[in-house]
């Protein structure tokens, strides 16, 4: 073992505390290799019964009362005793599972030699089974992973809708190029193969029993088979290769093995329990160990029928707990954030004052999506983090992403957006103030041309000696090595493919000259959470080369092109090889299903929460999945009614009990108790199940606690544990994490806080001056955002005598600073300059709406032109303005134009039949608002002012999204309050030109209002819809506008407010905000 190794993840030298030459950061550390004591494993494990050794067993028990450890010692033991490693088999339910009990077995045995592994998934079993075959190992083999099965069936998808091949049903054509329908596809064949249905199984059965999308996925199956034989490789997925070994009896029948031993018995689907009962027909000794309890894959076709239905000579129960852990804690916080900071803090003091190994504690979540967020939160408060990279799809990680985008730009043209990502990530590495710096200097550089343009010409490599003079005259030294940096990358790659290199090769090249190796070894080997965030980025470059040899070898004359979209097709996680000798030093972020079969000191469970634990979304419901695994399973004819909502229930708290039973010493479950908010948040059932103290109440307490023994997840109770054997008690309210960031923090607040005592401001004081002193981040006066005076104090950043009028609310804007002032100011900064294709559809629309009113109008005004307007001539044109802004690939190309057509025939189609007076279309409004607190003016354009037949006004407003607001949400909008409050206190008057505004009414008598509109013409069904607000009371307007003129302080003042709401998830300036965890830690560089 290495020094390197051994400070891998570790905290940073104390050195690093005082104020060093930045270039010691730079260089690589130099590992020192020495030979290191090997750690002392656990003692010996004694039993108060024999461990087996001839015969069938079935070993049963609770979660924590040693069923794995006996399988171990099981093994050990027969080892011990003499028995050939060679003839020794242990199954496990995965290869994470495999190399658990592999590494537990070699610590206890000093001296053993195999011919192979002992130690296989159920998988990998049969996958050596078949190779051993003499007709299969005339043949390639190789198991296909998920994400590549899945990116093989969508392709097939995507040209059944476009060829309208296939045998689906007229009423999914729609859907086939859908993600969720090829998952669900994907799922539905897999549960058919474990059970060995084939495609003229499925087609029969379909047939039988009238389900033609059992017909439709048997055919496609065929067709899946046939496409994956063309490339010569039987690629085979895992319960294929199960299926495989089971058609020749064979393989099963005489093999070496006279020691079969099953773990996690429960985790295997019936086809695998059927393999692993031919193979321990002749063995010596057979044992099948498991925890029904524990039986948590029951969407991934996982059964307890294999544990349940073994047949043993002697059964063992252990009853006995093995793992005796402090009482469990259960804190419930009012928001999120609270719940995220509990979360980082019970890491870090488990850690820093209880000595806890990063390693050795665990976060468990409820499901990958809430994996990523978790971990931001660990990282933003210095706790290193270890993900899983099968957790994570390999398109989506930060470097891989960077690398690909690369790769891309070696061979195709990127658009502005993505060569700003390829400066501004890791192969550019400028910061988004460098890269506009960039852009500006180009800009000077070459004036006739557009920055981005010239920049473009570098990234292309079509930039000449003249253009490169006149470039390095005007850049500075820092925007210049941006600029060669990313050249250089993009040269290496070009270099390589001129000479007819092969992917891995190509990705190797640009690997090699981004340097990021170097920096990332360097971060790696300092440890902590940057550290952490190196090692995974290292992990998603083996993985990501991992790919590139893989389709180099089956794909030797594939282009580059084809890579990338082989990269980013994959919509699963992606299995990688493991090359850790040991675990980082981190904390493991996983879900539930990933805690399966591990232990560790302390663990946290977060996000239990009602409604996402327990889930009772179903499975396979388009494909009726659930029908043809009874049928198969239980003989249940699919026509007979049958509920598998308790199924579900029971496995959610098994789920539960799972994650619940994970710990050693510690356990604290983590929930948002939230009745009052605007998007309601309780606890999970489950919390209640498992506190069990008398009394005890969360909504009054907020913590509670209850005993560590968890029996049955039947009731997920825990025993209540005497009063003295509590841990301590927290509030949630008050929780500051034991990081540096939140040190400081709190010592800034305390040193602001006039409420403090003088002794408490002035010590925080010195605290801080010694950390400012020692270059800690934040604790200089300098550093605080909050103490950087503005240009005209707390007073508005406007003048009127020199900036003109002020600033005014459009309804839009509205909308944005009632939900997030904050969101509202910055959002401009950071969102991309380039119009979207959605805005581009929205304004085309808009366009053609006005020209129909205004065609309608000029018919009312008898104009005789107007009685001879054609549709068919200003629809065209719109369409063809509609087509230059589409940049989609071809076949998205044609889904958009076709939504888009009809989206204008459902508006020409709406307009004609509209009986009520057009009043004016795109009608200019400039109205004066007063309240008690304040006063506003409020500015926008009325997309139709209609006049219903009693005089009465109505605001009709075009919205070309697709997920119009529900019924009680139009009531509130407040986009179209504000057009009601407009007229309320304006007056239509007429212009010179003969159109029509609104003013404000000097003698407040507004207008009649009926009410206002959003008119939606096409929808996500492909439908339109009208959302209709009624007119509001004087009472609602004055509630309305009284929320208005602090908004303008809003948008002038020189503070702005961060509101959380329910898109904080999506915010592009989540990083900046104060409320969020990562944004608490934004401060200022000097």
């Amino acid at each position: 073992m290495c020094a390197s190794q051994a400070q891998h993840h570790g905290q940073a030298p104390a050195q690093a505390q005082t104020q060093p030459d930045r270039s010691i950061f730079d260089a690589v550390p130099t590992p020192r290799v020495r030979l290191v004591e090997r750690p002392a494993p656990d003692p010996e494990r004694e039993w108060d019964f024999p461990l087996p050794s001839t015969g069938r067993w079935k070993v049963t028990g609770a979660a924590g009362s040693g069923v794995s450890s006996v399988v171990v010692d099981t093994v050990v033991r027969k080892l011990r005793d003499g028995a050939d490693p060679s003839g020794v088999l242990v199954v496990t339910a995965s290869k994470e599972a495999g190399a658990r009990v592999r590494r537990e077995i070699s610590q206890r045995l000093d001296d053993y030699a195999a011919k192979s592994s002992m130690v296989h998934s159920v998988h990998s079993l049969a996958f050596a089974l078949l190779r051993s075959d003499e007709r299969a190992a005339e043949t390639d083999l190789r198991l296909i992973t998920g994400a590549e099965q899945d990116s093989v069936i969508r392709e097939l998808l995507v040209g059944h809708a476009e060829s309208g091949a296939g045998s689906w049903p007229a009423e999914v054509r729609p859907a086939l190029e859908y993600v969720g329908f090829a998952r669900q596809l994907r799922d539905f064949l897999l549960r058919a193969i474990e059970r060995g249905y084939g495609p003229d199984d499925l087609r029969k059965a379909g047939e039988k029993f009238r389900r033609p999308m059992w017909s439709a996925a048997g055919d496609f199956l065929r067709e899946y088979e046939q496409t994956l034989e063309l490339a010569g490789v039987h690629s085979y997925s895992a319960p294929e290769l199960v299926f495989q070994v089971l058609l020749r009896p064979q393989l099963t029948a005489e093999h070496a093995w006279h020691t079969i031993v099953v773990d996690d018995a429960q985790l295997l689907d019936p086809t695998s329990g059927r393999l692993v009962e031919r193979l321990m027909d002749s063995a010596e000794l057979a044992v099948v160990a498991g925890d029904p309890d524990q039986a948590v894959f029951g969407f991934r076709g996982a059964s307890t029928q294999f544990l349940n239905g073994f047949q043993a000579d002697q059964s063992l129960h252990l009853t006995t707990a093995r793992r005796t852990g402090e009482p469990a804690r259960v804190v419930c916080t009012p928001t999120t954030a609270a719940e995220r900071d509990v979360v980082a803090d019970t890491a870090r003091r488990r850690h820093l004052e209880d000595g806890v190994e990063w390693r050795d504690i665990a976060v468990i979540v409820r499901s990958t999506g809430d994996i990523g967020q978790m971990s931001r939160a660990l990282l933003a408060a210095g706790v290193p983090v270890h993900i899983n990279p099968t957790d994570v799809v390999l398109a989506e990680q930060r470097l891989v992403a960077a690398l690909l985008l690369g790769l891309r730009a070696l061979e195709a043209k990127l658009s502005n957006g993505e060569l700003e990502d390829l400066i501004t990530g890791p192969v550019g590495g400028a910061d988004p103030v460098t890269l506009r710096r960039l852009i500006r200097g180009l800009r000077r550089a070459v004036p006739s041309v557009r920055g981005i343009d010239t920049l473009r010409l570098f990234v292309e490599g079509e930039a000449d000696e003249a253009l490169r003079e006149a470039v390095a005259g005007v850049l500075t030294d820092s925007e210049a090595r941006v600029l060669d940096r990313v050249t250089a990358v993009l040269a290496a790659g070009r270099q390589e493919l001129a000479a007819g290199a092969s992917v891995e090769q190509v990705l190797w090249a640009v690997w090699q000259a981004t340097g990021l190796d170097t920096r990332l070894q360097s971060a790696a080997l300092r440890g902590g959470a940057t550290g952490s965030q190196a090692d995974r980025d290292l992990d998603a470059m083996m993985a990501l080369f991992d790919a590139a040899g893989d389709f180099t070898e089956r794909r030797p004359n594939g282009t580059l092109a084809t890579f990338i979209a082989h990269i980013e097709e994959q919509e699963l996680p992606t299995g990688v090889r493991d090359r850790r000798a040991a675990m980082p030093q981190a904390v493991p972020v996983l879900t539930a299903h990933g805690a399966v079969g591990n232990e560790w000191d302390t663990v946290v469970v977060a996000g239990a929460q009602e409604g996402d634990w327990p889930s009772f979304g179903e499975t396979g419901s388009l494909f009726d999945q659930a029908e043809l695994v009874d049928l198969i399973d239980h003989d249940i004819d699919p026509d007979d009614p049958v509920s598998h909502l308790a199924d579900r229930l029971a496995e959610e708290r098994r789920l539960f009990h799972v994650a619940t039973t994970r710990h050693r010493s510690r356990l604290t479950v983590v929930a948002v108790d939230a009745p009052d908010a605007d998007e309601v948040q309780e606890p999970s059932r489950f919390i209640r199940e498992l506190v069990a103290a008398p009394g005890a109440s969360l909504e009054e307490s907020g913590v509670v606690s209850a005993g560590a023994d968890t029996v049955s997840p039947d009731s997920v109770a825990a025993n209540t544990a005497p009063e003295g054997d509590l841990p301590p008690v927290i509030d949630p309210l008050q929780v500051s994490v034991l990081s540096v960031p939140g040190f400081v923090s709190r010592l800034r607040r305390v040193l602001c806080d006039e409420d403090e005592t003088p002794d408490a401001r002035q010590q925080a004081a010195r605290q801080l001056a010694r950390l400012a002193q020692a270059g800690v981040p934040g604790a200089h006066p300098d550093q605080w955002w909050a103490t950087r005076g503005t240009a005209a104090g707390n007073a508005p950043q406007y003048d009127p005598a020199v900036d003109g009028r002020e600033p005014t609310l459009s309804p839009s804007k509205i909308e944005d600073f009632l939900r997030c002032p904050l969101q509202a100011t910055l959002k401009r900064f950071v969102e991309d300059d380039q119009p979207t294709l959605a805005l581009a559809k929205g304004n085309l629309a808009h366009a053609f709406m006005e020209a129909l009113g205004r065609v309608q109008l000029a018919r009312a005004a008898g104009d005789p032109a107007a009685d001879n307007f054609d549709v068919s001539p200003a629809k065209h044109l719109v369409v063809e303005a509609f087509a230059a802004c589409i940049t989609e690939p071809a076949w998205r190309r044609e889904q958009e134009m076709a939504d888009f057509t009809s989206l204008l025939d459902t508006i020409a189609i709406w307009h004609a039949a509209n009986t009520e007076e057009l009043v004016g279309t795109e009608v200019k409004a400039r109205v004066r608002i007063t309240a008690d607190t304040g006063e506003a003016t409020v500015y926008g354009s009325i997309d139709r002012l209609q006049r219903v037949p009693d005089g009465g006004l109505r605001v009709v407003d075009l919205k070309t999204g697709k997920y119009p607001p529900s019924s009680k949400e139009v009531q509130d909008h407040p986009q179209l309050s504000a057009y009601q409050l407009v007229l309320a206190g304006g007056q239509l008057t007429r212009g010179a030109d003969g159109t029509w505004r609104v003013e404000t009414d000097r003698e407040g008598n507004g207008e009649k209002i009926e009410g206002a509109q959003l008119y939606y013409p096409l929808t996500y069904d492909k439908k339109e819809k009208t959302c209709d607000q009624a007119a509001l009371e004087p009472e609602a307007l004055a509630r309305f506008s009284y929320l208005l003129p602090p908004l303008v302080g809003e948008m002038t003042g020189a503070t702005v407010t961060a509101r959380e709401n329910d898109k904080c998830p999506d915010c592009p300036v989540r990083h900046l905000c104060p409320i969020q965890p990562e944004g608490r830690l934004t401060y200022h560089h000097g």
